[in-house]
Formats: C-alpha cells, structure tokens, sequence
C-alpha cells in the first residue's frame, strides 16, 4: 500500500510538472493533488534568444557576440496568458524602460509596480523578476557594459553616470530613476527601434551610429530624472572652462576661480552633477578628444598628446588603454 500511494505520487508530480511546461499551471502547488486553475497573469513573449524564466544568468557572449557594440535592444512584449519572470541576473548591464502598460518589478525582496515611462538599471550581481504584467504591456531592454560610457556621454555633464555607469557596482540599488514624459518616451522607442536596426544591417560605421543613437537616448532619461543646468550655473561655468582649455594644464584652482566656489564645494557639487571628480573628469574628457582625433586619420599619438593636454604619447597610450579605448 505504501509503495503503490508513493508512486502514485510520483506519477501526478511528473504530470503536474509535464502540464506546467505546457502551460497548464500558472500558480504554486498546495500539494500533489492541485487542481487546475486558469491563469491570471499575462504570458510574456521575450525575444531574447532563450526563455528568461528558465534561466538564472543571461551570458554576456549568448548577446554580445560582437564585442564593439555599444549595446543591443531588446523588446518584451506580454500577451494573454503567462507565468512569471523568475528572478534572474546578468553578466552584462541592462537598461528597462516601460513604453507601455505596467507590471511589478521584484528585486531585492521588494515588489515595486512599473508604469509607462518608467525607468530603471540593473547591473552585474544583481537578481531581479517580473510578476503581474497588464495586458499589452511593453518594456525596452538596453544591454551595454557599465565600464563602457559612450565618449559623448563621458564627454558631457551628465547626471546619471553614477546610476547608469557606476564604478562600484555594490553602492548602486536597482530604484526607478525617473518618468519619461509622454512627448519623450515616442523618441526613446524610435530611438531603440534605429539601435536594432543598425546592430541588424551591419553597414559601415554601424558602432559609431549606434553610439550616437545610444548617447542621443540617455540624454533624454536624464531629462527626466533631472532638470537641465542653468547655463550661468558655477558648473555650467567650470565644464565651460574645461572644454576650452582641454589642451592646457587645468588645476583645481583655476576651476575655483572661474566659479567662486571653495574647493571642498566644488568637489562635492561637480561630482554630484558629473559623477565624477574634476581630475577624472578632465581626464576622461582628454581621453575622448584625443581618441576622436585619432580616428580622423592623418594624425600621429604624439600631436594627440599634444592637443589634448597629455604628457607625451605615451601617457595618452596608457589613459586610452585604462579607459577600454584602444
């Protein structure tokens, strides 16, 4: 008796897991015995080129084949009839934005309901899942590298670098960052539409496209966590100073000047609108100069160097190569 009740056991497990893979099931089990019960949940078409919720690690290579892609986008669409997505990870970097509908957001035990216009960033060694998508809900997957910032967006103040492209990956929580007003949002999905297209058609330039498209769509979130600086602003006033005079030697004490402020306030307000110390940030910016003007072609490392207020080429050579440039 006891042999034949524990198979019987068995053999309704192996059919309740056999009518989970067909769709069968949409909620937990309160033992052998559960009944069916119809879904209440949407079921998610991910064109990602795997099922997500069988999955607990996307891998860098199954996406980023091509290693010179800024970043890849992705679209998941939820239609009638789904499970969950289970709590996963990455190897890479990913961007969410919700164009359409709304769905619960699960990462680090809490539950946060997305609406449209919302938008958020997880980074490697973070867990996350999806529950409860509406009907016709739709949200724009971005993968890219956090230690791999466009130059335009290294180049630039930009106030979600540390959110977006942050050094330490451990003081960075996955928070919605922001609302993307209505007028707004179309142009980031065309944008993201423009990203697919190129990565898709392979035509010359295609990188540099693409990162242009991608700059050109992170300009538009940081609109809409922040508001833009006032152009008489004392930053607005420092990053003036430094784009003129990229090719001289710029001293924290000339920043002071330029700006008025003390030195202890103008390292804390630069890094709060930058994300980035002034040193590293004059630095960053030396970098993508110097890096635009080697791919113009005709120009050789030393007159670079010099250009862009480097030592010599050698410096320039190892700041490119720290900064993942070439």
């Amino acid at each position: 008796m006891r042999f034949t009740a524990l198979r019987a056991n068995f053999t309704n497990f192996d059919q309740i897991a056999r009518s989970r893979r067909k769709g069968g099931l949409s909620t937990g089990l309160t033992g052998f015995g559960a009944s069916r019960k119809p879904r209440t949940t949407p079921r998610l078409c991910y064109n990602f080129p795997m099922r997500i919720r069988h999955l607990e690690q996307l891998k860098d290579v199954a996406h980023f084949k091509d290693q010179t892609i800024p970043c890849i986008v992705r679209e998941m669409l939820a239609a009638p009839s789904n499970d969950l997505v289970a709590m996963h990870g990455h190897e890479f970097s990913e961007l969410v934005v919700v164009v359409a509908g709304s769905l619960n957001h699960i990462h680090a035990g809490r539950t946060v309901r997305l609406r449209k216009g919302d938008f958020f960033a997880i980074h490697p060694g973070e867990r996350h899942g999806y529950a409860e998508l509406a009907r016709g809900t739709v949200v724009l997957n971005i993968l890219y590298h956090h230690d791999k910032p466009p130059s335009a967006i290294a180049a630039t103040p930009f106030p979600l670098m540390d959110a977006l492209f942050p050094r330490d990956l451990g003081a960075v929580r996955a928070d919605v960052l922001g609302r993307i007003p209505r007028t707004d949002l179309a142009d980031v999905r065309s944008l993201a539409k423009a990203i697919r297209h190129e990565n898709r058609a392979e035509r010359p330039l295609r990188d540099a496209v693409c990162a242009s498209l991608f700059s050109t769509l992170l300009l538009l979130l940081a609109r809409a966590a922040a508001p833009s600086l006032p152009s008489a602003s004392p930053i607005q006033k420092e990053l003036d100073f430094i784009a003129r005079n990229i090719g001289e030697k710029i001293t924290v004490k000339d920043l002071c000047a330029v700006s008025e402020r003390a030195e202890r306030t103008l390292f804390r307000e630069f890094q709060k609108a930058t994300g980035r110390t002034p040193c590293d940030y004059i630095l960053a910016l030396r970098a993508a100069k110097a890096e635009a003007l080697l791919k113009r072609g005709g120009m050789t490392r030393k007159k670079a160097a010099a250009l862009t207020g480097f030592c010599n080429a050698s410096h320039l050579s190892r700041t490119l190569r720290a900064q993942g440039r070439g």
